[in-house]
C-alpha cells in the first residue's frame, strides 16, 4: 500500500472528503496505532479489482482501531482518480464520491461518539470505480454483463429526497452510463434501476404523512422478491439512518427531533419490525 502521511490524510479528508475537522485531525493522529498487515491486504483488495461492481466484503474494523478501514481508501483515491480521468471524469465529480466518506465519519461519530469508519467497506465501491453521485442520488453499477443493473442509494446529508430531485438523478444517470461505461450499457434501452432500502417499506405507509418525500419515492418502485432482502436488517437499517443510533439503543432513548423519528416511534411503540424490501424503478412514474 502505498505510504501515507498524518498530514496527508487530514488534508484529504479536509480538501476531498469534505470531513469535519474533528474527525481529520483523529484519522491524522491514529494513522501510526493501525495494523500493516491488514491496510496492506485491504488496499490489495482494491488494487486487484479496479472497475468491479459493487462493493467488496471487508471485515469489520478491529474494536481498538475503528479507523482502520479508512486508510486502505484513501490510499486508493489516486486509483480512483486515474480511473474517473481514462472515463472522462473530472475531479469535481471524484470528489462527489469521496464527500460520502466525510457523511459517514459523522455519522459514525454521532452513532459512536467517536471518530471511527465502522461501513469502510461500503466505499470499495466508490474506489473501484463502480459507484457515483449524480445530483441527489448515488448510483452503482452492478448486475451480469448481459443485464446490467444501477442500484440507486441514498446519502442521507443530499438534502430533500423531493419528486424533481429524484427525477433529475435518474435523468442525469440514463445519460451518464452509456457515456462513461458504453461497453455496459450503451445501444441498450433505458437502464434497469434497482433500490434496496427500508424506505421502500410498505409499512411507512401507515405511519408516515400522506405527502411524505419518502412515500412519493417509495410509490415509483414495484417491489419485488421477499420482504425483506437476505443479508438486510430492517432493525439495524432504521435506527443508523433515521435516528444516527447504534442497533441496541432502546428505543425510549431514540430522539424525536422530527417528523420521520416522531412517525418511526409511534411504529417501533405499536410492534412494527421494519423490512429492507428490493423494488425496480418504475421510470414512466416520474
Amino acid at each position: 500500500m502505498p505510504s501515507l502521511t498524518p498530514e496527508q490524510v487530514r488534508l484529504m479528508l479536509l480538501e476531498r472528503c469534505g470531513a469535519d475537522p474533528d474527525d481529520a485531525e483523529a484519522a491524522a493522529a491514529a494513522l501510526d496505532q493501525a495494523p500493516p498487515d491488514l491496510l496492506e491486504e485491504l488496499y490489495r483488495t482494491i488494487e486487484s479489482d479496479m472497475g468491479g461492481l459493487k462493493w467488496l466484503q471487508w471485515p469489520k474494523p478491529p474494536p481498538e482501531q475503528p479507523l482502520a478501514g479508512l486508510y486502505p481508501l484513501l490510499s486508493a483515491v489516486p486509483l480512483m482518480d486515474a480511473f474517473h480521468r481514462e472515463r472522462g471524469l473530472d475531479r469535481a465529480a471524484s470528489d462527489l464520491v469521496l464527500a460520502d466518506i466525510g457523511e459517514k465519519l459523522r455519522l459514525n461519530r454521532r452513532m459512536h461518539g467517536g471518530a471511527g469508519l465502522d461501513v469502510a467497506g461500503w466505499f470499495t465501491g466508490h474506489l473501484r470505480g463502480s459507484l457515483y453521485q449524480l445530483g441527489r442520488l448515488q448510483f452503482c453499477v452492478e448486475g451480469a454483463e448481459s443485464k446490467p443493473l444501477l442500484g440507486m442509494h441514498i446519502r442521507g446529508e443530499g438534502g430533500p429526497l423531493s419528486p424533481e430531485a429524484v427525477a433529475d438523478s435518474v435523468s442525469q444517470a440514463v445519460e451518464f452510463f452509456p457515456r462513461v461505461f458504453p461497453e455496459r450499457f450503451a445501444g441498450r434501452e433505458a437502464p434497469t434501476f434497482t433500490c434496496t432500502s427500508w424506505l421502500l417499506d410498505p409499512q411507512l405507509r401507515d405511519w408516515l404523512p400522506e405527502r411524505s418525500n419518502i412515500l412519493r419515492f417509495a410509490s415509483l418502485f414495484d417491489l419485488v422478491g421477499p420482504a425483506s432482502q437476505p443479508g438486510t436488517n430492517g432493525h439495524e437499517d432504521v435506527w443508523r439512518f433515521a435516528f444516527a443510533a447504534v442497533p441496541a439503543t432502546p428505543a425510549a432513548d431514540l430522539p424525536e427531533d422530527n417528523t420521520l423519528q416522531r412517525s418511526l416511534l409511534k411504529g417501533i411503540r405499536a410492534g412494527v419490525e421494519w423490512q429492507v424490501p428490493m423494488g425496480v424503478l418504475a421510470l414512466d412514474r416520474l
